[in-house]
């Protein structure tokens, strides 16, 4: 066998086996997005029968409503928190309102900042965007909070508090207060 057959033959050996890993490592891959589809899934179910709360990082809309909070002028219609639960990443938040003839969207509205110093906190304004509701039905649902969604996986996100406050709490202390879980 002369030198350039033998290199011919070893270019395609190497081919051949540079494709069966190829392909070797795409069926690891696609089983993990299936196992990881399926996690998602499992969780989207699970809080299925909640009121997913929209998220927005926005400074400015943060500190104009806050600054209205404040000085007194609730952003929104008028609800009070009953409770608030964290499972990990997700935030339950209990609450109750008048309405029930049209559709109620909540909104989380984060400034982006982390305040570092003891205590680690981040501020979060909870919001009932008005909907032209006048119904006057006592409705109590829980809302649920991505804060992986919303904060990002950082490691404040377990290891700093969260100050949640209702748009018409016009006091300097939070209604709620989410302990770190770290």
């Amino acid at each position: 066998m002369t030198f350039t057959k033998f290199t011919h033959l070893l270019k395609v050996n190497y081919l051949i086996l540079g494709a069966i890993i190829f392909i070797g490592v795409l069926s690891i891959s696609s089983c993990s997005v299936t196992e990881d589809s399926d996690l998602m899934a499992a969780n989207d179910s699970l809080y299925s029968n909640f009121l997913n709360a929209k998220l927005r990082i926005n400074k400015e809309v943060f500190d104009e409503i806050n600054k209205n909070r404040i000085e007194g002028r609730g952003e929104g219609r008028l609800f009070t928190i009953n409770n608030v639960k964290r499972e990990k990443d997700i935030l339950l938040i209990n609450l109750s309102y008048s309405g029930g003839c049209k559709p109620t969207e909540f909104e989380i509205i984060w400034d982006g900042i982390v305040y570092v110093d003891e205590p680690c906190h981040m501020n979060l304004l909870l919001v009932n965007n008005q909907n032209g509701d006048l119904c006057e039905a006592f409705i109590t649902e829980t809302i649920v909070v991505d804060l992986k969604e919303l904060i990002g996986d950082v490691i404040y996100k377990d290891t700093c508090d969260y100050y949640l406050f209702s748009t018409f709490n016009f006091g300097e202390n939070a209604d709620v207060i989410v302990e770190a879980i770290n």
